[in-house]
C-alpha cells in the first residue's frame, strides 16, 4: 500500500491531463448507467445508428472536460474535483442500487432529510461502494502532483482544451443532431441519469429558490370561511397521513396476503384508484393540503398561501396535528404535537418512534373535546425505507422471513416484500386502535376516519427501489396509493356508505381531491371549495345549503 501511495504521490500530471483523466473516469464509471440506458433505448429503435451511439460517450467526455476546465485555477482545482467526485459517488450508488435519480425533487428531499433518516441508508455495502468509487479516486486527485503553468500559459492551455471539446461537440451535433433530438425528446428520463450535470443544475435551482428568491407576502385565499352545522352532534374527524404506503400491498385492494386483518371487522371503504400528487413527502404533503392541483402545483405558491388547515381553523374547527414524521411546513400555523424520539417512551429508540406513539395524544384530545367540530391529523412514520424493519415492533410481524438490513437491494425479493408487508400490517393495527378510540366516544359525538398515504414505494420492480423518482417517469408503485375511509354506520347520518363504496371502487381520485373533500366532510364553507373535486359530495345525505351557495358564487 505504501509503495502504491508513493507511486501516486510521485506521479506528475499537467492540469489538462488531470482534467481529462477525471473526465474519462466520470464518463466510464459514474455515467455508466446513463450510457447503458441510452444504448438500450437506441438499440430498441427500428432503424438505429451505431455511429450515433458511439458518439454518446464522446459527447459526455467533452461535456465533463468543459465543466471541470471551468475550475482549473490552482487554488480550487483539487478541492472542486475531490468534492464533485465524492458527491457523484453517492449519486452513482443511489442510481445503481436503488434506481434513484437526483433531480430537483430529490435535492429537496435530501436537503430536508433529518440525520436519523440519512443514517438509515448507511450500511457496509454503501461504505465499501463509496470507498472504491469515491474515496480512492479522490485520494488519487489529492496525492498526484500537478504541474501548474503560469497564469498566461494556463489560460492559453485551458482555452485550447475547451475549444477542442466544444469543436468536438459541434461536429457531433452537426452529424447527429436529429438523432439526439429524437431520442432526447422521446426519452426525457435519460438526462436524469447524467452525472454530474443533472444534480448540479437542480442543486443550483434549489439553492436559488430557497435562498436567493425575493420573499413573498402570504396569500389569503378566503378571509371568511365558516362552519356549518347540520345537527346537534359534535363531529370528530381523524385524518391519518400515511408514509410510503402503496396501494397494491393492501388486502382491501385485492392483495393476496392478509395485511389488513386488524381493521377488516370495521368495514373500511377503500378507494382503489387513488393516486399521489408527487413521489416524495416534500411534494405530496404540501400538495394534498393545498388548493393547488398536481398540474399547477408549485412549492413556493403552496408555502405562501392558506392551506386546508389554515382555512378550517379560521372557520372554527379545532385542529390538532400530531407528528411522527415532519409536516413539511403544513402544520406551522395550527396547534402541533411533535413526538420526541429521544423521550423515555418504550416505543422510541432515540431515532424513531413506532406509530403507536400517536395514540396517547390522540386519546388525550378525544377525552377533552370542546369544539363542535374537531380535526385531528396523525402523521405516521408508516413504511419509510430503506430500514422497513425498524417501522414495526419485532413481536408484531406476521410475515417472519423479513429483511433486517438497510441495503435492501441485497435482500431476496420475498424477504423484502415480507418486511414491507409487515409495515403495512402494523399501520393497519394502529388504524384499528384509532377506530377503537373513536368508537368509544359518547353517542353524541359523530366520528369518522380517513387514511391516505403521501406516496408509494418501489420494491425492486424493474430494478427500482424506494421513491422520489420524477413523476412523469416514476413507476406505478410510487404513485398508486391507498385511501381508506371509516364511517360508523350506526352514527353516520350525513353520508351514504353504500353509495360511497360503489363510488370508491369505480372512480379515479388523487390528492387533488383531498382539500375539497375535507372541506366537505368538515362542513366548512369556503370560496375555495370545488364540489366537483369533493369525492364524498355525491354520497352526502344532508348536503349543506351553504355548499350550494358557494357553487353559485363560483359560477
Amino acid at each position: 500500500m505504501s509503495s502504491l501511495l508513493n507511486r501516486v504521490s510521485n506521479c506528475q500530471l499537467s492540469t489538462n491531463q488531470l482534467i481529462l483523466l477525471v473526465a474519462l473516469y466520470f464518463t466510464l464509471v459514474f455515467n455508466f448507467p446513463f450510457l447503458k440506458a441510452v444504448t438500450i433505448t437506441v438499440l430498441a429503435l427500428d432503424n438505429f445508428n451505431l455511429f450515433f451511439l458511439a458518439t454518446v460517450p464522446v459527447l459526455v467526455f467533452n461535456l465533463c472536460t468543459i465543466l471541470f476546465s471551468l475550475f482549473s485555477a490552482r487554488p480550487i482545482l483539487k478541492p472542486v474535483l475531490i468534492g464533485i467526485t465524492l458527491i457523484s459517488a453517492l449519486v452513482f450508488y443511489a442510481k445503481v442500487s436503488y434506481g434513484v435519480v437526483f433531480d430537483y425533487g430529490m435535492i429537496q428531499n435530501s436537503a430536508e432529510t433529518h440525520s436519523a433518516e440519512a443514517l438509515s441508508y448507511l450500511n457496509w455495502h454503501v461504505v465499501v461502494f463509496f470507498l472504491f468509487t469515491g474515496v480512492l479516486p479522490a485520494a488519487f486527485i489529492l496525492l498526484v502532483k500537478v504541474k501548474y503553468s503560469s497564469r498566461f500559459k494556463s489560460l492559453i492551455s485551458r482555452t485550447k482544451l475547451i475549444f477542442v471539446s466544444m469543436l468536438s461537440i459541434l461536429i457531433i451535433a452537426g452529424l447527429y443532431y436529429p438523432n439526439y433530438a429524437s431520442v432526447g425528446r422521446n426519452n426525457r428520463q435519460l438526462q436524469k441519469s447524467s452525472v454530474p450535470f443533472q444534480y448540479l443544475v437542480d442543486s443550483i435551482k434549489y439553492t436559488r429558490d430557497q435562498y436567493f428568491t425575493e420573499p413573498r407576502s402570504f396569500k389569503v385565499l378566503d378571509t371568511n370561511p365558516s362552519l356549518g352545522r347540520s345537527d346537534e352532534k359534535k363531529k370528530v374527524i381523524v385524518m391519518v397521513l400515511g408514509e410510503t404506503a402503496r396501494a397494491q400491498n393492501f388486502s382491501y385492494n385485492g392483495y393476496d396476503k392478509p395485511t389488513n386483518r386488524a381493521t377488516e371487522k370495521y368495514g373500511l371503504i377503500s378507494f382503489e384508484k387513488m393516486f399521489s400528487c408527487g413521489t416524495a413527502t416534500a411534494v405530496s404533503v404540501p400538495c394534498m393540503f393545498s388548493s393547488l392541483t398536481r398540474s399547477n402545483y408549485d412549492q413556493m405558491d403552496a408555502e405562501y398561501q392558506q392551506n386546508l388547515l389554515d382555512l378550517v381553523s379560521l372557520a372554527g374547527v379545532d385542529v390538532l396535528w400530531v407528528d411522527n414524521n415532519g409536516c413539511k411546513g403544513v402544520c406551522e400555523r395550527v396547534p402541533t404535537i411533535n413526538i420526541d424520539v429521544k423521550s423515555d417512551n418504550p416505543l422510541c429508540d432515540g431515532e424513531y418512534c413506532f406509530d403507536e406513539v400517536l395514540l396517547e395524544p390522540l386519546q388525550d384530545k378525544l377525552t377533552h373535546l370542546s369544539a363542535p367540530t374537531t380535526l385531528i391529523v396523525l402523521h405516521m412514520m408508516g413504511s419509510h425505507g430503506p430500514t422497513y424493519f425498524k417501522r414495526y415492533p419485532n413481536e408484531t410481524r406476521p410475515f417472519k422471513d423479513d429483511c433486517q438490513r438497510s441495503d435492501i437491494q441485497n435482500c431476496s425479493q420475498a424477504s423484502l416484500i415480507n418486511t414491507y408487508d409487515n409495515t403495512i400490517a402494523y399501520t393497519d393495527q394502529v388504524l384499528s386502535e384509532v377506530i377503537a378510540s373513536l368508537n368509544a366516544l359518547p353517542q353524541d359525538v359523530q366520528p369518522s376516519m380517513l387514511y391516505v398515504s403521501d406516496h408509494g414505494e418501489s420494491l425492486g420492480e424493474s430494478g427500482a427501489y424506494l421513491h422520489g423518482f420524477p413523476y412523469a417517469f416514476a413507476p406505478q408503485e410510487q404513485k398508486h396509493i391507498p385511501l381508506l375511509a371509516w364511517f360508523p354506520k350506526q352514527r353516520s347520518q350525513y353520508i351514504d356508505t353504500t353509495c360511497l363504496q360503489d363510488h370508491a371502487k369505480r372512480d379515479t381520485f388523487s390528492h387533488d381531491n383531498i382539500f375539497h373533500s375535507m372541506l366537505g366532510m368538515l362542513n366548512v364553507h369556503s370560496t375555495q371549495y370545488d364540489k366537483s373535486l369533493d369525492m364524498f359530495a355525491t354520497c352526502m345525505l344532508t348536503p349543506s345549503k351553504d355548499v350550494m351557495r358557494l357553487a353559485q358564487v363560483q359560477n
